[in-house]
C-alpha cells in the first residue's frame, strides 16, 4: 500500500509556528538571539496561522519563502546563516547540521531555556565523569575537563547562570 508523503516543508512551517506562538522562544540567548527574535517578527508579520491546515504545494511554498530558517534541537536553536556557519552538509541540502553543530564557536546559536536545560545537565554529567577522574587517563581526564570547562565559559557568556556553571575544575 502507497505511504501518503506530505508536501515539502510542512515540518519547517510547523517548527515556525511553535517558534512564534511559544512564550519560551520568544526569550532567547546566544550570539544570534537577537537575529532569531528579528526572523521570527518578520515571520509572524508574513505568514498568518488561521487554523487552516495547508495541502497544496503551491500554497505551501508562498509561506515557505518567509521562512525564517530557524532550527531547535535539543541542545541549540541553529538561527541558520550558511554565510558563518561551522557545520556543513554532506548530502547537499540547504540548511544546518545540527548533529555536526560546533555550538560552543558558531556564531548561528540562540538558547531556549530547554537548550539551556540539556546543556546543564550535560555539565552536570561531566561532573559524574570527573567525580570518579582517579579511575579515568590522564587524556580522558583532561579532554573531560577541558570540555566541562568550555560549556561552563559558553554558558557564563551567553548570560545564562545557575548552580551548575561553576567555573572551577575539580
Amino acid at each position: 500500500m502507497a505511504r501518503a508523503t506530505r508536501p515539502p516543508g510542512r515540518r519547517a512551517m510547523c517548527q515556525a509556528r511553535v517558534l512564534i506562538t511559544s512564550d519560551e522562544f520568544h526569550r532567547l540567548t546566544g550570539p544570534a538571539a537577537a537575529e532569531a527574535e528579528s526572523r521570527l517578527a518578520e515571520f509572524e508579520r508574513h505568514v498568518q496561522f488561521q487554523g487552516k491546515v495547508i495541502n497544496d504545494a503551491k500554497r505551501l511554498q508562498r509561506h515557505i519563502r518567509h521562512d525564517p530558517h530557524i532550527c531547535p534541537g535539543r541542545y541549540v536553536t541553529c538561527v541558520h546563516n550558511p554565510d558563518r556557519a561551522l557545520c556543513r552538509r554532506d548530502d547537499g541540502k540547504a540548511g544546518p547540521s545540527l548533529p555536526d553543530c560546533r555550538l560552543l564557536r558558531c556564531r548561528n546559536v540562540a538558547l531556549s531555556a530547554e537548550n539551556t536545560d540539556h546543556l546543564r545537565a550535560a555539565l552536570e554529567a561531566h561532573d559524574r565523569e570527573l567525580a570518579r577522574a582517579d579511575q579515568l587517563a590522564p587524556f580522558v581526564r583532561h579532554r573531560i575537563q577541558t570540555r566541562r570547562q568550555e560549556l561552563a565559559d559558553f554558558l557564563t557568556e551567553t548570560a545564562v547562570t545557575g548552580p551548575d556553571t561553576k567555573t572551577e575544575n575539580p
